[in-house]
């Protein structure tokens, strides 16, 4: 178990993730962003994923511990055991045997465009176009119909992918639905339109099968969570 956590205390540095033996050492995906989640010199700050995090731990009776990861890099630190789990993931997401959470996070995949950019009302219309997306990211029912004419325009962030279809850059995105709305509310200048929504969905959170975590006791925590509401009011907070 020490052993785990001094893994994982290496991995965090100099990000500032911290982690104790009784904490639960959540993954804080660095190319997420707002309302998922937002980072201040590396380190977890805010946003749905905290707020969550923090939830569970304190309904598990453990104490919130962050470590910020990569993005292409998550899969393979809760695959040995670096981290206990990952909220807002689905399981074909990220590559692994892992423990599930019931779903809880809903959302929608959408394709999002510049104002002055043609309608996008179906995902054949994207073929041979630059779209917005973010490395580390899959996009599998756009890959399914659009096939090797698929032109990725990758940014390490979504805010990265947002700022630089303003500049000039790709003049659609993939992008989440609530994520889309909560940039909208934030930044007036952002000027762009949902186009299609492709593909709704709920979240889920995962857990290593290699870091000595009890799931059963963290899933109990979740499902009451859920039902009396905590995660509804979470994720009210960012509409």
């Amino acid at each position: 178990m020490m052993k785990r956590y001094a893994l994982a205390l290496a991995l965090s540095s100099p990000l500032g993730a911290t982690a104790a033996p009784d904490a639960l050492l959540m993954i804080a995906p660095l190319n997420q962003t707002m309302p998922l989640a937002s980072f201040d010199a590396g380190k977890l700050d805010g946003g749905i994923i905290k707020d969550l995090g923090d939830a569970i731990a304190r309904r598990a009776g453990r104490r919130a511990s962050y470590l910020s990861v990569a993005g292409d890099r998550v899969a393979s630190v809760l695959r040995h055991g670096q981290a206990d789990g990952i909220c807002y993931v689905r399981p074909f997401w990220i590559d692994g045997d892992f423990h599930w959470s019931k779903p809880l996070i809903p959302d929608a995949e959408l394709i999002a465009s510049k104002l002055d950019a043609p309608v996008v009302r179906s995902l054949l219309d994207l073929r041979d176009r630059p779209v917005g997306t973010v490395t580390g990211y899959r996009y599998p029912r756009v890959e399914q119909v659009v096939g090797l004419r698929f032109q990725r325009a990758d940014s390490a962030t979504m805010e990265e992918n947002l700022r630089a279809m303003m500049q000039g850059g790709a003049r659609h995105t993939i992008i989440g639905r609530s994520t889309l709305m909560y940039q909208l509310k934030v930044n007036k200048n952002l000027r762009l339109r949902p186009d299609l929504v492709f593909a709704s969905f709920t979240a889920q959170c995962a857990f290593s099968k290699r870091s000595g975590l009890d799931f059963a006791a963290v899933d109990r925590a979740i499902n009451s969570l859920v039902g009396d509401g905590s995660v509804d009011a979470i994720l009210a907070r960012y509409k």
